[in-house]
């Protein structure tokens, strides 16, 4: 089993996304970014470099320098209205703090759902209102926010236009609270506006930097994590051992399609052994391909050693990450190379494969030792359908 598409969809169906690798933000930059407006009040600022990147060369970073209260630096993204729900994810990073201070960072309006950083600690805060004038503020505080380290942010929203309102957020996989039952009656009470960056600090305490990279609004649930899954059916009769690598959503907990191709690198952290594309363990490979509007893939484990257990890993950089151990694994025979048929220099470290080529690089590096080996073998080869 190769790709697994999810029934009746091909891709996730995106309200808006931005990696930032175009280096630009508006939509009149050269080339083309994908925000409408951009502002920040001077000597803030508000840029796509390589300082705020948390994936690939790119991302947002906000540089609060003044201890001014009102709006400091924002990136405005305008689409049409969504009525009744909403997904919203960002990788997020508090750094370089010299005062700290409350400020909100992320703003779907005009239903005010809110992310805040509330001071001292800070700690997560996702606000909004209740009643249809939208006079009454409502919130909930979650964890704590450590500084230089990127947190994946992901909030639902449901119940737009109506008397039943709930909004929850989730930090690195973790639910934080919910906001139920509020009344979001009314016009006001829609999205088509995203806001992220500083909109607002109502005390202007806070100097430092924040940085965003994979910005997505989405009408359906994201992938935000990796699973791995040892199947039922998975034990072949060569010894290898099935392993299923999909992507997870958190609010869902369900699969949930790839937003892009991509490469999710997997190595054996405990143990010994190698990833193969095939069930006879022929042919390894450095790591799962998934492509756009994917969820899962089966890749194939041959153990290698005498200690009957090993664990693995799945990561990228856009996904939290997952770890199987296995165990009761067979060793392969004595004295015998488990990939002794295969050929060229496989690894299972991807190196830049997150980078912009890198997908396209790799056929490159694989397909001489693949055609070499035709041509020295005379056993059949299986047939892999793309």
């Amino acid at each position: 089993m190769l790709l697994q598409p999810l029934p009746g969809a091909a891709a996730p169906s995106d309200w808006f996304s931005d990696d930032f690798e175009t280096g630009t933000l508006r939509v009149s930059d050269t080339p083309g970014g994908r925000w409408d407006s951009t502002g920040a009040s001077s000597p803030n600022t508000l840029t796509s470099g390589t300082a705020g990147a948390h994936r690939g060369q790119y991302g947002l970073t906000v540089v609060d320098r003044t201890s001014n209260a009102g709006s400091q630096a924002n990136a405005n993204a305008v689409r049409d209205a969504l009525t009744q729900e909403f997904f919203i994810r960002t990788w997020l990073r508090l750094r370089n703090v010299s005062t700290p201070g409350s400020m909100v960072v992320l703003q779907a309006l005009p239903a005010k759902v809110e992310l805040r950083l509330l001071a001292p600690g800070p700690i997560w805060e996702l606000a909004g209102r209740n009643g249809s004038d939208q006079a009454t503020y409502v919130s909930f505080h979650g964890s704590r926010v450590e500084e230089e380290r990127w947190y994946l942010v992901e909030i639902h929203a449901r119940g737009l236009g109506t008397a039943a309102g709930e909004a929850r957020l989730w930090v690195d996989g973790v639910e934080q609270g919910a906001l139920s039952g509020r009344d979001w009656r009314g016009t006001n009470y829609v999205m088509n506006r995203l806001v992220v960056g500083e909109p607002w600090a109502d005390k202007g305490e806070f100097i430092g930097t924040l940085d965003f990279d994979d910005v997505r609004v989405s009408t359906t649930p994201m992938a935000s994590r990796l699973e791995l899954r040892r199947p039922g059916d998975g034990e072949t009769s060569s010894g290898c051992i099935a392993v299923d690598v999909s992507l997870q959503s958190s609010v869902s907990e369900a699969p949930a399609p790839a937003p892009y191709t991509m490469m999710v690198a997997l190595a054996v952290t405990e143990g010994a052994g190698r990833f193969h594309m095939d069930a006879a363990c022929r042919f390894p490979v450095p790591g799962a391909l998934l492509r756009a509007g994917a969820s899962e893939q089966r890749v194939y484990f041959r153990p290698g050693g005498t200690g009957g257990t090993a664990t693995v890993k799945a990561t990228h950089l856009d996904f939290l990450s997952a770890t199987l151990p296995l165990e009761g694994l067979v060793p392969p025979e004595e004295n015998k190379d488990p990939d002794e048929d295969a050929e060229g220099p496989w690894t299972t470290d991807l190196g830049c494969t997150s980078a912009p080529g890198a997908l396209v690089a790799l056929p490159v590096l694989v397909w001489p030792w693949l055609r070499g080996g035709r041509r020295r073998h005379t056993r059949t080869r299986p047939h892999v359908v793309d």
